[in-house]
């Protein structure tokens, strides 16, 4: 009696890590037999708590996505104050889509920055030593051009405290900063020394010290009204 305990419970944890690391397999297997989805729902929600129960999120499998066109770059820009922002939804449950729209605060909203086409890019990446490991958020990009308007938004940015949403060529939007953490913002004009050199502005929003990556934004961005 005791070998078939021991028996029965060799096969239980083979199952488990069967779910784990074949799930496509094992769930064809229990559609082919009677009650196997039962037994297979079951074994999901088994193994994943004991996967779980020492860490403190859970780490999935990656699918590569091989099908489908995917160009790099930024196609827009928009940008607004973090304390111009009256409510920042927390992310759904997969920690990095936000769903809700945010709400601004009365007279105020994003406003779109346009920038050089080709010009702009979104970078995140990790920082830090082992056990002490945050994300930094980065936009770059480039505006034609040394004009006294520029130049104003320029002079009202420095030392601002922002969150910027960048549109990504694939339709993506993505969130810099939150509710309690923004990006500041850095500039470098170059006049250029011969007349075919750029003429213009590097414009950057840079960030550290975040526990997540630029969210997903897939609400409606709430735009400043047109004075």
């Amino acid at each position: 009696m005791k070998k078939l305990f021991s028996v029965g419970l060799l096969m239980l944890s083979v199952l488990m890590l069967a779910t784990i690391f074949l799930p496509t397999q094992l769930q064809a297997l229990a559609h082919a037999v009677p009650h196997g989805m039962d037994v297979y729902n079951v074994l999901v929600v088994s193994s994943t708590g004991a996967m779980t129960a020492g860490v403190c999120l859970p780490i999935t499998h990656i699918v590569a996505e091989d099908c489908g066109a995917n160009p790099g770059g930024l196609t827009d820009l928009h940008v607004i104050r973090r304390r111009d922002i009256m409510t920042f939804p927390e992310p759904s449950a997969d920690g990095v889509t936000i769903a809700t729209a945010i709400v601004p605060k009365a007279g105020e909203g994003f406003v779109k920055w346009e920038f050089a086409s080709d010009t702009g890019d979104l970078n995140h990446k990790s920082g830090g030593d082992q056990g002490n490991q945050s994300i930094t958020h980065e936009i770059n990009t480039y505006v034609p051009r040394g004009i006294a308007t520029i130049d104003a938004v320029i002079n009202a940015a420095i030392n601002g405290d922002f969150v910027v949403i960048g549109t990504d060529s694939n339709g993506n939007l993505r969130i810099l900063g939150d509710k309690r953490r923004g990006v500041k913002f850095d500039y470098d004009y170059k006049s250029g020394k011969k007349g075919t050199d750029k003429n213009g502005t590097d414009f950057k929003f840079t960030g550290e010290g975040f526990t997540h990556v630029p969210f997903y934004y897939t609400a409606a961005i709430p735009l400043k009204a047109a004075a």
